[in-house]
């Protein structure tokens, strides 16, 4: 099977990725008619500084936010092998492995160039067969070869920082920020950041749930198994929610995990799950033929 990404697939991603720019004209555009060119320069290279930050340390923040503990063959050498075995089938560097010390049943990738770390929860260790976690192990992946971790930073920016800015305004509007005057601030905040959500977001889940689609593509391709993905989808897919202490670590990077956490994000940046498995039983019946 090809590595590759049917037509209307590609084609959704390049709307994905126009909408994506409408966000920074949004962000960056009233930096540049409201700020004087200094502070507009200011402002930017701030931002960009910020970007990149993200982009290169995703690995670290990857680790940090999630408490994973990077792992050698000994500590969990099926893990380990089938991480090596399955990248030089994918033909790309052995990232780094990392096991997530929470019972959701979750995988995810980050980084970028040599400095990419797949990361498994307990929880996914002890739900899934060998086959399902091979599948799963192929489409995290799959997101490494595609450069995905850096694609979704990118494009994601704008509506980062629009949450984020929504979040500190609705965090500040208490009992306190009437008594020491700054709730008209943290209204203007949440005001100012709903354009810049709404312009964003769209392109930032469009690209994230068709970016999914490829890589389980991608994770066909590695494995030639496209059953047992879907059946580690249905398995993930149908489990009971896990406790809210767990879902924590991986909620903010919905984006980038197998599956999104039942709660703490946006399960829109992933497909649903029923359309990824028909996907995948699709492409079960064309190996067949």
């Amino acid at each position: 099977m090809e590595w590759q990404t049917d037509s209307r697939l590609t084609r959704r991603m390049v709307l994905a990725l126009g909408l994506a720019l409408l966000g920074y004209a949004a962000l960056l555009g009233p930096v540049v008619w409201v700020l004087p060119p200094a502070g507009a320069l200011v402002v930017c290279g701030v931002l960009l500084a910020v970007l990149g930050g993200l982009v290169l340390e995703a690995d670290r923040l990857a680790y940090l936010a999630t408490k994973a503990v990077a792992i050698e063959r000994e500590d969990h050498p099926e893990l380990f092998d089938a991480v090596e075995r399955l990248s030089r089938q994918a033909d790309v560097p052995r990232p780094a492995v990392a096991v997530v010390p929470s019972d959701e049943p979750n995988a995810m990738s980050a980084g970028t160039g040599n400095r990419t770390v797949v990361c498994v929860t307990l929880g996914l260790l002890k739900e899934l067969d060998d086959e399902q976690l091979e599948a799963v192990l192929a489409h995290e992946l799959a997101h490494v070869k595609n450069g995905d971790s850096s694609v979704l930073t990118v494009a994601g920016f704008p509506a980062t920082v629009a949450l984020a800015m929504l979040s500190t305004a609705l965090e500040g509007m208490n009992g306190w920020a009437i008594v020491l005057g700054y709730f008209g601030a943290a209204v203007f905040l949440a005001l100012l950041s709903l354009p810049l959500l709404l312009v964003s977001l769209p392109g930032t889940l469009v690209l994230s749930r068709y970016r999914e689609y490829a890589a389980d593509r991608g994770a066909v391709a590695i494995t030639g198994k496209p059953v047992a993905l879907a059946e580690a989808l249905a398995e993930l897919h149908g489990l009971p929610e896990p406790p809210e202490e767990d879902m924590r670590s991986m909620a903010g990077f919905n984006a980038f995990c197998i599956v999104p956490s039942p709660s703490l994000g946006l399960p829109a940046t992933h497909p649903p799950t029923h359309k990824r498995i028909r996907k995948l039983r699709e492409l079960a019946a064309e190996l067949e033929e």
